[in-house]
């Protein structure tokens, strides 16, 4: 590790100032900006210093030079100057801006980092994770929030959670580097060590929630914290493992070897593309030098219904004559409470942690890979201890999504789990679908948004559950049994007529003949149905619902080398009204024999040399040109592009930005892939989906209805093919201002373009004459028409605001608000409600305008305050928010029907009223402090909107 350049300067974040030294760090082919902060300024003494934070220099991060005058609000940097030098840095989403003395400084610091840039590869590879694992042992946020971080309290999957911890001495501790070289300061030998303290990470759940930034970005992003990184497992980091180039470690590690000792020939390293290439053709001759191991595999799922954990779970776990090589445990409603909803903290998931773990097989040591939760869901990896050395810890992930209401509540959704083990991948999924028997298509959406909104981000681009060899789906999927009375099924189950019994239930009847669950298997039943059962007992329901008994709880895999030894459940564990179910699997692994590998490798290499020096990429495209006509919203629409390789070499593809934009494509189109390798005689087939969705609904208004994009299709090595997409979006209520809505007197569809634009011009309430006999809506129809039928049709129902609607009756409520017809608004109630949070969620500035978000969360302590905000926000906002918490809280004086609670209900509209300006610069989410903001102003949302449910608002 080298520093190349070190500069003084003021990093400014959030209107906060705070002077650094910015340091250049490179290691290998990897360059970082390090930030120091130091006792006093200038540095007199290395001791002074310490690191504060790391920011990689990858294809995330740019920079932009400004001249700032020194009258501005920073002036004070250096009196002196004429003017100060400014580089603002963007990485991903997040500005930091970094105020310099000098040009020269400027130019210095800058011509660092575009040279780094410069020395960039094309991309990263397809699957291939992440680069500056070297960085892990210090904290980068990536996102300029100076935190100090302590490598000591690294999450690790094998240090933290282990029957037998080893030695917690600091791996870290001689991997040092000395910025005071490029500083003008001497302190002799003296070296600097990164051991800036923060508290543990805490342990959270999270929820895919596609959703804005506030609870959603909290939960999703606390996920990703969750990520366990074995830092300290390769030992020292300058150790190159034999010489191994990074690039070639890249590529050996995604096949699943660690520190394969592979060797380039004649000293070549691969670039960029040839990762992709060798990749694609080391998987194609993987049988040539890998051999098959078995191993086996315990999945265990239990829905605990909200209790504690019983004194031991050695019978469920420990069914097995031999302690398995991995355990994946799965709960579901491990927390019921009220605030396991709404916020992130359960005590009932180190209650239940600490169970599993004392539980786990005596003969065997294991250590945890592994915990991801989601509100009540939560799963458990765990590998023997002989097994740490084959899962490569850069190759953990985790990710959630949520499929409860707007996809923000995570009562219901999916957790999962990926590893490579030797040279094979392997991907859990937990799941909890959605309930009751007659809601059959909406636990096929929960299945379907499961599998394919999870993304392993660890990666890049994103890994998919399909992309791995061997799946394992597990969890309360809720499905029932049809067509039978209980007393038939129970009759049947007395009997152990349990195969022709199956013919009834829902998920057999589907499984190969649909595509929800498709290419998965599952092991012959012969158990008694795992639900409902009276708590405690083995007696079933006796409630006044008395529920048809049913294997809701099941476990189903995919892939090739996986054989079931057995599968059953546990009816002697009665805390529950669920039975635990588990079975044991023997897989088979691909491990790599190295001497084999590294002639496989020599070979591929020698071929590409030939190749690359003979020929240039050809591709040819089946058409340039996409039309998508009458779009609507939350309708996609799709078309295929095909992209056929002629030439004699693999071709490397990828969409690229066009210039000064921020994105290779508008928001409303989604590219699949977006990049990839196409090998010669092969095509790739590329799916273009247009999709206007809440994201993006408020910006395509009556003025700007055009779609319209065109995409820049780069082949690496090659030329640039650009391709358009046009179209055109049918304007829906969905999107439209507040300001509009209460002009509009017809539906949005007969009302004339003309008068649409007019209406959504900025100040057009302000300047309509109401004298010449027009009249406003107190709150928009299509919100009373929602309340009203919410109120005459669901004020009774319980799960209200929690269940999400299906797909098709959201289309249709959308169409019969934007049309007028029909009179009565279909689907179900809980379409309804879905529908109301979503319109009201698509308003360009939220119920209480954004003007005021900050300052409504400062006055949350205090009712008075509260209303003081609300009495000075717009007329027409006031009546909406007054009307809206009006209707809440007589939904609430039916709680003892509808089971709601104020607590869920603030949350949920704290998250639809209050929502920060646009633009804002959005805290990381990586740093427990980050994490704790989030958290605050989600509580003060909350806290909020509770004052007006449980006060009448009279102003």
């Amino acid at each position: 590790m080298t520093s190349k350049y070190c500069v003084l300067g003021r990093v400014i974040e959030d209107n906060i100032q705070a002077d650094r030294y910015i340091a250049i760090v490179q290691k290998q082919a990897d360059t970082a900006l390090f930030l120091f902060s130091s006792r006093g300024i200038p540095c007199s003494s290395e001791g002074d210093l310490s690191v504060e934070d790391v920011i990689k220099i990858n294809e995330d991060f740019h920079l932009r030079q400004n001249n700032v005058n020194r009258q501005s609000s920073i002036d004070d940097f250096d009196p002196l100057k004429n003017t100060e030098q400014v580089v603002d840095l963007y990485i991903g989403k997040k500005n930091l801006r970094v105020l310099l003395q000098d040009a020269l400084s400027a130019k210095s610091l800058i011509g660092w980092i575009q040279k780094a840039q410069n020395q960039l590869p094309q991309g990263a590879p397809q699957g291939l994770p992440s680069s500056f694992a070297w960085t892990d042992k210090y904290r980068h946020s990536q996102s300029g929030c100076l935190f100090a971080a302590n490598p000591h309290h690294q999450d690790n999957p094998f240090f933290h959670d282990t029957f037998n911890p080893g030695s917690t001495d600091n791996p870290f501790q001689e991997d040092v580097f000395d910025p005071l070289k490029y500083m003008n300061i001497s302190d002799g030998q003296k070296r600097v060590v990164a051991t800036d303290y923060v508290p543990r990470r805490q342990k959270a759940m999270s929820a895919d929630m596609n959703t804005g930034e506030t609870m959603s970005a909290l939960r999703k992003t606390e996920s990703r914290d969750s990520i366990d990184l074995i830092g300290d497992y390769y030992g020292d980091e300058d150790n190159t493992n034999g010489g191994v180039p990074d690039s070639l470690k890249l590529i050996t590690n995604q096949l699943g070897i660690p520190g394969s000792g592979v060797e380039l020939v004649n000293n070549l390293k691969p670039t960029t593309m040839r990762e992709h290439v060798v990749k694609h053709y080391m998987r194609q001759r993987e049988e040539e030098f890998t051999y098959k191991k078995h191993y086996t595999i315990f999945c265990g799922t239990w829905n605990v219904n909200g209790q504690n954990p019983p004194v031991t779970l050695k019978q469920w776990l420990e069914r097995v004559p031999d302690p398995p090589d991995i355990y994946v445990i799965g709960f579901q409603e491990l927390d019921l409470s009220n605030q396991a909803y709404v916020f992130s903290d359960s005590r009932k998931e180190e209650q239940w942690k600490n169970a599993v773990r004392k539980s786990l097989p005596v003969k065997g040591k294991y250590r945890k890979v592994k915990l991801i939760r989601m509100v009540g869901i939560m799963m458990l990896v765990y590998v023997k201890e002989s097994l740490v050395p084959d899962v490569p810890p850069s190759l953990v992930d985790a990710d959630t999504v949520a499929t409860g209401i707007m996809g923000i509540m995570g009562n219901k959704g999916g957790v999962g789990v990926r590893m490579t083990l030797h040279n094979t991948s392997l991907c859990f999924i937990n799941t909890h679908l959605a309930a009751h028997q007659e809601e059959y298509e909406r636990r096929n959406q929960d299945y379907r948004d499961v599998e394919s909104k999870m993304r392993f981000k660890n990666f890049a681009p994103p890994l998919t559950i399909s992309e791995h060899d061997q799946v394992f789906w597990i969890g309360d999927l809720n499905y029932r049994i049809n067509g039978l009375d209980i007393d038939k099924v129970k009759t049947m189950i007395d009997k152990m007529k349990y195969r022709d019994l199956l013919s009834y239930d829902q998920l057999h009847q589907q499984l190969g003949r649909s595509d929800v669950f498709k290419g998965y298997k599952e092991g012959i039943i012969g158990f008694r149905p795992t639900y409902k059962y009276d708590t405690g007992t083995n007696e079933w329901d006796s409630s006044e619902k008395s529920r048809i008994p049913a294997w809701c709880d099941r476990i189903l895999y995919k892939g090739a080398g996986i054989e079931q030894v057995h599968y059953i459940s546990h009816p002697d564990l009665t805390i529950s009204d669920h039975k635990p179910v588990s079975s044991l699997f023997n897989v088979e692994v691909k491990v790599v024999d190295r001497e084999k590998s590294n002639k496989v490798y020599e070979d591929v290499m020698k071929k590409l040399d030939r190749l690359e020096n003979d020929y240039l990429p050809q591709v040819k495209l089946d058409k340039t040109e996409f039309q998508f006509k009458d779009v609507m919203f939350i309708e996609k629409k799709a078309d295929i592009l095909t992209v056929c390789n002629i030439g004699q070499v693999p071709v490397e593809f990828e969409f690229i930005n066009k210039l000064e934009e921020q994105s290779y494509c508008q928001p409303w189109l989604k590219i699949t892939p977006y990049k990839s390798v196409i090998t010669p005689g092969s095509s790739c087939e590329i799916r273009l989906e247009v999709l206007v969705d809440k994201s993006c609904v408020a910006t395509l208004d009556a003025s700007n209805h055009v779609l319209d994009d065109i995409l820049v299709l780069h082949l690496t090595g090659g030329k640039d093919f650009f391709i358009t997409v046009n179209g055109n979006f049918i304007p829906s209520s969905f999107g439209c201002s507040l300001e509009a809505l209460v002009q509009m007197h017809g539906p949005i569809r007969e009302t004339p373009t003309a008068q649409l634009i007019e209406i959504e011009q900025p100040g057009s309430l302000m300047s309509r004459d109401l004298t010449q006999g027009g009249r406003l809506y107190a709150v928009p129809k299509e919100v009373w028409r929602l309340v009203d039928h919410i109120w005459h049709y669901g004020r009774d129902e319980e799960e209200l605001f929690q269940q999400r609607g299906l797909k098709n009756e959201l289309a249709a409520i959308r169409d019969c608000l934007d049309t007028g017809v029909p009179d009565k608004i279909p689907g179900s109630v809980h379409s309804v409600t879905e529908a109301l949070l979503l319109f009201l969620e698509c308003l360009p500035d939220p119920v209480i305008p954004s003007r005021v978000y900050y300052r409504s969360l400062e006055c949350s302590g205090n009712y008075m305050l509260c209303k003081q905000v609300i009495s000075e926000i717009p007329e027409h906002h006031k009546n909406l928010f007054r009307y809206l918490c009006a209707f809440l809280r007589e939904l609430l004086n039916h709680s003892d029907k509808n089971k709601l609670d104020i607590s869920i209900l603030a949350s949920i509209f704290g998250e639809i009223f209050l929502r920060p300006p646009p633009n804002t610069l959005i805290r990381s989410l990586s740093t427990p402090a980050g994490k704790a903001k989030a958290m605050e102003e989600e509580m003060k949302r909350t806290a909020f909107v509770t004052h007006f449910l449980s006060n009448e608002f009279d102003e």
